[in-house]
C-alpha cells in the first residue's frame, strides 16, 4: 500500500504506469494548492491518496481509516486504462466536506461494490 498526500512525494510512484501517475499528480496539485503543501495529512483538511498493491491492503485501510471497502459508498469510481494494458480504478470517498480519501486499485483487486459505482 502506498499513501501519498503531497506533490513532493511523487517519487513513491516511479514504478506505477504513467497514466496512474498523471491522475495522481493532477489530484495532488489540487490538494496542495487548495489545502497547502505543508498540511498535516491526517489532521488538516484535504485528504490523501491510497494506492492498493495487494488484497491484504484492504485490512490495513480498514484499520487505519475505519473504512470497510466492502461497505464503502463512493462519490464516483472511474477507470484508468494504461498503455501497458493495466487497468486501475479511482474511487473517491468523502469523510466530510473537506476531507477525501482517493483509492487507486488495480482492476483485478477492485471489489464489486466499487465497480458498481463506475462511471462509463
Amino acid at each position: 500500500m502506498i499513501e501519498i498526500a503531497y506533490l513532493k512525494e511523487m517519487d513513491k510512484l516511479k514504478d506505477m504506469p504513467q497514466e496512474v501517475q498523471e491522475k495522481i499528480q493532477g489530484i495532488l496539485k489540487i490538494l496542495d494548492s487548495e489545502y497547502g503543501a505543508d498540511r498535516r495529512k491526517y489532521e488538516d483538511n484535504g485528504g490523501y491518496i491510497i494506492v492498493v498493491e495487494r488484497k491484504e491492503d484492504f485490512k490495513e485501510i480498514k484499520d487505519k481509516t475505519y473504512i470497510n471497502i466492502d461497505d464503502a459508498i463512493t462519490e464516483y469510481t472511474d477507470k484508468i486504462v494504461c498503455s501497458n494494458g493495466e487497468v486501475y480504478t479511482n474511487s473517491l470517498i468523502l469523510s466530510n466536506n473537506d476531507y477525501a480519501i482517493l483509492l487507486l486499485i488495480p482492476m483485478e483487486l477492485t471489489p464489486q461494490n466499487l465497480i458498481n459505482y463506475m462511471i462509463d
